[in-house]
Formats: C-alpha cells, sequence, structure tokens
C-alpha cells in the first residue's frame, strides 16, 4: 500500500503540531526516611543539647532485721549526655523569567525546586543518622557542627568478651569502639561475618539484660533478605497501621516481644540497628524553615534549612550488630 498523492502528513506539518510532554515530572529517586519517621520529634534551645538519664541500683539481698536503725544511703547522680546540633541546608536561585513562564509539570519552578530540596535535606539528616558513623563536632567559625550518629551511642557490653564504659553493642574487632555518649565514632569492620538469626537473638538478649524493648531492627535491603527468612519471622503486613513502615515489614517475634524488620536505603552497609525507637528524638533548634536572600538581579534566591540534633534518651536500650559483610 502507498500514500495518495499529495497527501498531507505529520511529517509535513510537523511545525504546527503541539509538543507531547505530559504535565508530569517523574522522580525515581527513593525519599523514605524510615529512622526519622520513626524517632519522636522535639525542641532544642540550644547548640549543645543535653538530657539526662539515671538506672536504678543492680538488685540485691535486701532483708533487714527487726527493728533495726537506718542511715541513709549513697545514692548516684544522674548522667548527663549531650549532642550538637547540626545545620542541614539548601539553596536555590531562580531567575525571573524562569518562574514566570509555563513550566510543564510544576507550579512555579522555585515551588517545585523548594519541593525538592526539602525531600533532599531529609535524606541527608536519614544518611547522617544512620548512614554514617560520626562523632559529634563542636565546630567553630570554620568547621560545621555535627551531630553524633545513631551507633556511636552503642558501648560497653559485648558478648564476645570486650567492655568499654557504657552502653552495649556486637562487634567483633573495631579499631575504635564507640563510647556510648556520641563522643567516638566507630571505626573498623575487623573481621566480617554474616548477618544471622544467632546474632539477632544474642543483640535482643543484650538489650533485655539491660532494661531495654526494642521493637524495631533497622537494616540494609540485602539484610533484610537474609532476615526475611529467620525461623522467628511470623507475618508480613502491607502498610501496617502501627508502625511507620516501608511496603512489607516482617514481624519477628522474639524471646523477649515483636520486633518489626525495617529496610533502609540508607543505612550503613556493615551495620544493623536494633532500636527501641521511643528512646529516640530529632529535637529542632530551627525546623523547616524557608528565608529569602539577597537580591542581586533579575532573580530570586532562597534558602531552606533545619538545625537538629539526635537525641539518644537511654544508650542501653538499643544495639547495633557490627562487621557484617
Amino acid at each position: 500500500m502507498a500514500q495518495p498523492t499529495n497527501t498531507f502528513d505529520t511529517y509535513d506539518g510537523a511545525n504546527s503540531i503541539r509538543e507531547d510532554l505530559a504535565d508530569v515530572i517523574y522522580a525515581i529517586s527513593p525519599t523514605e526516611t524510615p529512622f526519622m519517621s520513626n524517632a519522636a520529634k522535639g525542641t532544642a534551645t540550644s547548640t549543645l543539647h543535653e538530657w539526662q538519664t539515671d538506672a536504678l541500683k543492680a538488685v540485691g539481698v535486701n532483708a533487714q532485721i527487726e527493728g533495726d536503725n537506718y542511715d541513709g544511703e549513697a545514692r548516684a547522680a544522674t548522667t548527663k549526655l549531650n549532642n550538637r546540633t547540626q545545620i542541614s541546608s539548601k539553596a536555590v536561585t531562580i531567575s525571573g523569567t524562569d518562574d514566570a513562564v509555563n513550566n510543564a509539570g510544576m507550579g512555579t519552578q522555585m515551588a517545585y525546586q523548594l519541593a525538592k530540596m526539602g525531600k533532599e535535606i531529609k535524606r541527608d539528616m536519614e544518611h547522617a543518622m544512620v548512614g554514617l558513623s560520626t562523632a559529634k563536632v563542636t565546630g567553630n567559625a570554620s568547621t560545621a557542627r555535627k551531630a553524633a550518629s545513631v551507633d556511636t551511642w552503642y558501648g560497653g557490653n559485648l558478648p564476645d568478651g570486650g567492655s568499654t564504659a557504657a552502653g552495649n553493642f556486637l562487634e567483633v574487632s573495631l579499631t575504635t569502639d564507640p563510647t556510648g555518649d556520641g563522643a567516638a565514632a566507630p571505626a573498623g569492620n575487623g573481621t566480617t561475618r554474616t548477618y544471622s538469626e544467632a546474632l539477632l537473638k544474642s543483640a535482643l538478649a543484650v538489650c533485655f539484660d539491660n532494661g531495654g524493648e526494642p521493637d524495631t531492627v533497622l537494616m540494609t535491603a540485602a539484610h533484610k533478605q537474609l532476615a526475611s527468612a529467620f525461623n522467628g519471622v511470623a507475618s508480613k503486613y502491607k502498610d501496617a497501621t502501627d508502625r511507620v513502615s516501608i511496603g512489607t515489614t516482617d514481624i519477628y517475634v522474639s524471646d523477649f516481644g515483636e520486633v518489626a524488620f525495617v529496610p533502609d536505603r540508607l543505612q550503613k552497609a556493615s551495620l544493623v540497628n536494633v532500636l527501641q525507637m521511643d528512646m529516640w528524638s530529632i529535637d529542632f533548634l530551627r525546623p523547616f524553615q524557608t528565608t529569602d536572600l539577597a537580591k542581586t538581579g533579575d532573580s530570586d534566591k532562597k534558602l531552606l534549612l533545619a538545625e537538629w540534633t539526635l537525641t539518644c534518651k537511654a544508650p542501653n536500650a538499643s544495639c547495633g550488630i557490627f562487621n557484617l559483610a
């Protein structure tokens, strides 16, 4: 078959055909931040955010004679912990013309970029908390303050025989151990091992022995696939209403209660975090806010920032499994 002579088709009229541009912008980059979503939100009032922790005395024999005379016993003071606030920000400059034209898939270019930057900052914060090993940094005129990451709050009880001053975690051999107060970042993987149900059980037992009640196990996709085959996995819930979760969450029934297996794309690859989430809080000195920057020409400049810190209310309530392949 062939076209009739002088048929005017789309090839001849290409200049007049309207552009077929979908009025939607498709972004594949994931935006989930499981740790931030699960943690409580609070307020900080200084760049040095402080809080107190306390614990009961160890259990002992308590049998007294009849009619005894009592003197006050020595009591321990509370422990003061602290973390530094960290500023996370992004700025954008949009020309007056770009904000005036009719852009497909968005209202104004400025509004679109601000919304996009907000998601980017949240991912940066999640990465700072669970994707990096960072000790708190005081900062100065040329050095940015940094908040201590989650894994710096583990210290102390090492089931493999090691010990430090406070807290708890599971390791084989780290070059630098966390001290349980955000002051030292764990470093070096030592001898790596495969994530296993036995390691998880040990971590849950450590938390229980120290008074913790963990409810969330945060891990990478690879570790989540291993964990899904653990014998203690009971049920799978899609978009479980009692937990902030991504996709399918496995509920693991342990000897000490149920915990949720939650995958996190930004989680540190060699670590699994066993967390009691109500003992973690993200506290804001300055919540997410937009500021107009000085106008220097035919463009608008805006700054989006948040100043925040991470609070670990009870370091012994959670546990880290380090040195994972």
